[in-house]
């Protein structure tokens, strides 16, 4: 590079490039996904207090539970979401799921740690834990998504990331499946990983990491094996999007 260059480089630094459009910006609020993105993602504010997802059409009323959770409560103490499974924002999370784009972890990262300052700095969480996927599929996508979104939050939060679990079989697309086939499906699904000790979790707090809850059905699994299995004291979950409770 000529001196010239690198003096304009300087002077002028050429301006970052949004991961999400691919257009150069000035200023964003989280960085690597430009404002003009964000402002086409829909984050959620008002949500279930439990599973921490949009009701649609909004209904709630001074924090009462959706309709779901009314029916049959999840086994962890409570979900939180960054925003809605919906328009741009699933287009982009889509994109970083099928699309061979682990760079986006790096932005969804700096989301959860936004959410997980505001619903549990307080829980004293003492292991975050991914969702783990069957190996098939890993295969085929190259990366565990929600892996690496708990690795790059671990840097951020200082929770100690713990790789433990195995998805030992390789369920049908849950959305495709009755609320009651879905847990059929997930039956005997995960297991621990050989190596791992479960006593080091026996009343600990654990939060759970994801990319999207669908139907909520992989969340409340995973986190009665945490429970149940590993005997933790509580968990949580936590996850860039979810899809919202629709009420006819």
């Amino acid at each position: 590079m000529k001196v010239l260059d690198i003096l304009k480089d300087l002077i002028y630094p050429e301006k970052p490039v949004c991961l999400a459009c691919g257009r150069r910006y000035d200023h964003s609020e989280i960085e690597g996904v430009c404002d003009r993105c964000l402002s086409r993602f829909s984050f959620i504010t008002e949500s279930c207090p439990v599973c921490g997802r949009e009701v649609v059409p909004a209904v709630l009323i001074d924090g009462q539970h959706c309709p779901e959770c009314k029916e049959e409560r999840p086994p962890y103490n409570f979900a939180r979401s960054v925003f809605a499974y919906s328009g741009y924002a699933r287009e982009v999370l889509l994109e970083y799921k099928y699309g061979h784009r682990p760079d986006l972890a790096e932005p969804f990262s700096h989301m959860l740690f936004l959410y997980y300052e505001e619903y549990f700095r307080d829980q004293n969480i003492d292991y975050m834990i991914p969702v783990p996927m069957h190996g098939e599929r890993k295969n085929y996508r190259g990366y565990n998504q929600a892996a690496r979104l708990a690795q790059a939050l671990s840097k951020k939060n200082k929770i100690e990331y713990k790789d433990v679990l195995l998805r030992v079989k390789n369920s049908l697309p849950l959305y495709t499946l009755t609320k009651k086939a879905r847990k059929l499906e997930l039956e005997g699904a995960f297991e621990l990983k050989e190596d791992i000790d479960p006593t080091i979790f026996k009343d600990k707090n654990i939060l759970i990491i994801d990319d999207i809850i669908t139907t909520g059905t992989t969340a409340s699994e995973i986190s009665h094996f945490v429970l149940e299995e590993m005997k933790a004291a509580n968990v949580y979950v936590l996850t860039t999007a979810s899809v919202p409770v629709k009420i006819d």
